[in-house]
């Protein structure tokens, strides 16, 4: 019974190497027998792993000016607004966004950050106002040239986390930009 004891605190103490799958000891920052360096191994994992920024409707309200014409038509002009931000959805993640637009037919459209090659990021004074912006996407992608996206808080933020993947995508998949002459 002991030896049992002896063999689960053993196991607990050690891992599996995810290079070259040896036994390690569960702290150690290098494996003993490939040489990989753990941490910048689990580093880029992680930068290769797509992870979800943003996934849903753009906010019915991101500005100012929108809910002066929802107080002037007494609500109707919300109902308009609320029926467009259904009719669009985002899925922004560090490789990719994804924007489905329709009610009743659906169309997806999907642009890969790493064509993307310039962020605007306009923020009007109505919609300063509310804390919302618009950021306007510029591709390379011949079929996707120009991508808009509205009503989505903190987007300034989330303009900086698209740059900072778009750059690592570029990175990862070895992608050189060249500049015309």
């Amino acid at each position: 019974m002991e030896s049992t004891d002896g063999i689960a605190a053993g196991s607990a103490d050690t891992k599996a190497c995810p290079r070259c799958a040896e036994t390690i000891k569960a702290a150690a920052k290098a494996c003993r027998y490939c040489g990989a360096d753990l941490e910048a191994y689990q580093a880029t994992q992680e930068a290769n792993t797509e992870r979800m920024l943003f996934e849903g409707h753009p906010a019915v309200i991101y500005s100012a000016w929108q809910w002066i014409a929802v107080v002037l038509t007494l609500g109707i002009a919300y109902l308009y607004y609320a029926t467009q931000s259904m009719a669009l959805r985002y899925q922004i993640s560090t490789q990719r966004i994804k924007i489905q637009r329709g009610i009743m037919t659906k169309v997806k459209d999907s642009i890969e950050l790493f064509t993307v090659e310039h962020f605007d990021l306009v923020s009007p004074i109505g919609m300063r106002l509310v804390g919302y912006g618009i950021l306007q996407l510029r591709s390379t992608d011949a079929s996707y040239r120009n991508v808009t996206i509205y009503g989505v808080r903190d987007l300034e933020k989330m303009a900086d986390t698209l740059r900072e993947c778009a750059l690592r995508e570029r990175a990862r998949r070895r992608i050189v930009a060249v500049m015309p002459s």
